[in-house]
């Protein structure tokens, strides 16, 4: 019984040692106890045996380390002993400057040294200490000499957005302006992959424009992307991109279907028999030409009447001679017969021949019928006469 309350009083002072050393301690740590059941005393000893002696107590643990388990019996139970973490101090404002001139400094040399990554880091950690408009410059620059587009546009409007001094960052406002204006017309890079890979005479096109190989570079906006192949039905889709994008574009392309052989076309149909000519139209009645005979007769006897008055005119003039020189009765009825005569013949001479005008103006054949009257064989005669008892005119006419 004595030498298990020696025991059981060794496990609890190093369970009590461990736990001050562990509070000690900054960084967290935990001591542990644990006692294992003790050897029994040999209780069947042999007789005429010595008893076995009890086990030295076990060293004291060391810091941080769990503690050494003592011997006991099967009934002893493990102690475990832990201590909480400690809230952080939260630094003061000249650790915070302090901490943001080393990084800054710090950044300075890995940038001067083309270390951009390393230099961005250390700048963003310096204006998390200190924010200011310096560290977000640098910070934007190197993100722009890495050539990430996208991250160094947000950055340069980080820093305009923090609204430096305009005096003393004069210069360096004006470059971010260029900067994120000259950023943002960067192409995107844009790769195209077809379903499947690789087919025959692939062409690829970009708002109709063919573009070389599979890995394009588009200025940001919307495009119509055109991918065709041989055997494959061309494929078109609408694509927007956006400044320093990089992205990857998979096109299904559909084979074409074989062309249907078309139908034979029906056989012609037989022409129509063909009609016979229409029976030409009965020839127009011959026009029959007009006959100038009726005009010229009365033209003639125009003429005959003219002469005989002419006649009798100047039998009356004469017989005026006559009846001045000798007035008697016989030659007074002499002048007034002939001129009686004459002044008849004239009236039917103006007769006839104003007649004769009209019928022989207003004949109007044409040349054919013209041609065919005089083809037919017209014959006229006239012949006026006078006589010392009177006068007249003969006319015949064959036709």
């Amino acid at each position: 019984m004595r030498s298990r309350s020696g025991r059981l009083t060794n496990l609890t002072s190093a369970a009590m040692v461990t736990g001050l050393l562990t509070l000690t301690n900054v960084s967290p740590a935990s001591a542990q106890g644990a006692a294992t059941p003790a050897a029994k005393p040999a209780a069947q000893a042999a007789p005429g045996a010595a008893p076995t002696p009890a086990p030295s107590p076990a060293a004291p643990p060391a810091a941080g380390a769990p503690a050494a388990a003592a011997p006991g019996t099967g009934g002893d139970a493990a102690v475990t002993v832990t201590a909480a973490k400690p809230p952080a101090k939260p630094l003061t404002e000249k650790q915070k400057k302090d901490a943001a001139k080393k990084l800054y400094k710090e950044a300075e040399s890995r940038f001067d040294k083309g270390e951009y990554a390393v230099a961005a880091d250390l700048y963003r950690q310096a204006d998390e200490h200190v924010p200011g408009a310096a560290p977000k410059y640098k910070l934007a620059l190197s993100l722009d000499k890495q050539g990430l587009t996208v991250e160094a546009v947000a950055a340069w409007q980080v820093f305009l957005d923090s609204k430096p001094d305009a005096e003393k960052f004069k210069d360096k406002i004006a470059e971010a302006q260029e900067r994120i204006e000259a950023l943002k017309k960067t192409p995107a890079k844009v790769k195209v992959a077809t379903v499947p890979e690789a087919p025959p005479n692939l062409k690829i096109a970009v708002d109709g424009v063919a573009q070389a190989g599979t890995e394009l570079s588009i200025p940001p906006g919307k495009h119509t992307l055109t991918v065709s192949a041989e055997g494959f039905v061309d494929s078109s889709q609408e694509l927007e991109v956006s400044f320093g994008e990089t992205r990857d574009v998979s096109v299904a392309l559909t084979p074409q279907q074989a062309p249907v052989a078309a139908a034979p076309p029906p056989p012609a149909p037989p022409p129509p028999a063909a009609e016979p000519p229409a029976a030409p139209p009965p020839p127009a009645a011959p026009i029959e030409p007009r006959s100038p005979v009726p005009a010229y007769v009365t033209l003639g006897l125009a003429g005959a009447g003219a002469v005989v008055g002419t006649i009798f005119g100047i039998q009356a003039l004469s017989a005026k001679g006559d009846f001045d020189d000798n007035p008697t009765t016989k030659n007074a009825d002499s002048v007034d017969r002939n001129a009686l005569i004459a002044d008849m013949s004239f009236a039917v001479a103006l007769t006839f021949g104003v007649t004769g005008a009209v019928l022989l103006l207003s004949n109007d054949t044409s040349a054919e019928a013209k041609a065919a009257a005089s083809s037919t064989t017209k014959k006229a005669f006239f012949a006026p006469f006078v006589s010392p008892t009177g006068g007249g005119a003969a006319a015949r006419f064959t036709f």
